[in-house]
């Protein structure tokens, strides 16, 4: 886990980049969803939100198989990349800017600073290097079981919600509302102190007046409840998820709907 936890933390720190696109050049939503990403394991690309200039649509992608920036436009071509390997931040920022008014976007704001924090890792101000191809795999594989994850969740609760990345805390997560009574959050974290890895969670909320009890609890074959005065609800560590993946997250999702919904 420890190499894909380096993975995640790189790819996290990288897509500052595309949230700053976003930021920039996307019309902006209170909620600061027009910020967010979602990963592709077909084409290997953290997308992160359609732009419009000169009444054509783009989007700034990361291409963690090939390592590179790539601006793609509506046909899902590639007019500009720029590889990662042995380049700072600033520097791809810097060189994404300059190609920006060649297809209409004022790089003036695409360099400012983002209006949140993420951890200051002690790696963020090198230059980066290409990964190994097992730790891209890994963060690959891991990524992708999240979003399939969101999936079997939404489907099983009869309910419909994006499945997206937050640039801030990176999570991999889905928000949907099943009936008048419940707000369920479901998706995959990065390591934090609450578990000590990466994890999957599935959080409930009471609308419309109501609450959820957090009292007897029912034993979860996979996992575990997470019930503090910050965060209430059930983790699934990704350490526990070496075998057979599918079968122990969709009876994970079985058990805790049971309780929330």
């Amino acid at each position: 886990m420890q190499a894909y936890n380096k993975t995640d933390q790189a790819v996290h720190a990288l897509s500052q980049v595309i949230a700053k696109f976003n930021r920039t050049y996307v019309p902006q939503k209170e909620d600061d969803s027009h910020t967010n990403f979602y990963f592709d394991a077909i084409s290997s690309r953290l997308y992160g939100r359609w732009a419009k200039a000169d009444k054509q649509a783009y989007c700034l992608v990361l291409n963690v198989e090939y390592f590179e920036f790539q601006l793609i436009n509506e046909d899902r071509r590639s007019i500009f990349e720029i590889s990662i390997h042995n380049k700072t931040i600033p520097e791809l920022e810097k060189k994404i800017a300059e190609f920006l008014p060649e297809v209409g976007f004022k790089k003036e704001g695409f360099q400012d600073e983002m209006h949140y924090e993420i951890p200051e890792y002690d790696f963020i101000d090198t230059s980066f290097t290409h990964w190994k191809d097992n730790e891209i795999k890994a963060w690959k594989a891991i990524r992708s079981l999240a979003n399939d994850a969101c999936h079997w969740m939404k489907s099983h609760v009869m309910a419909d919600g994006e499945i997206r990345i937050w640039p801030h805390h990176f999570d991999t997560g889905v928000y949907i509302e099943p009936n008048a009574k419940r707000g369920l959050g479901f998706g995959l974290a990065m390591k934090d102190p609450m578990v000590g890895e990466a994890y999957l969670y599935y959080s409930g909320y009471g609308l419309d007046g109501t609450s959820i009890q957090y009292s007897d609890l029912p034993v979860l074959d996979w996992g575990r409840w997470e019930v503090t005065e910050k965060w209430k609800g059930a983790v699934l560590p990704i350490s526990d998820l070496q075998k057979d993946a599918e079968a122990k997250v969709q009876t994970f999702i079985k058990q805790v709907s049971g309780f929330m919904v």
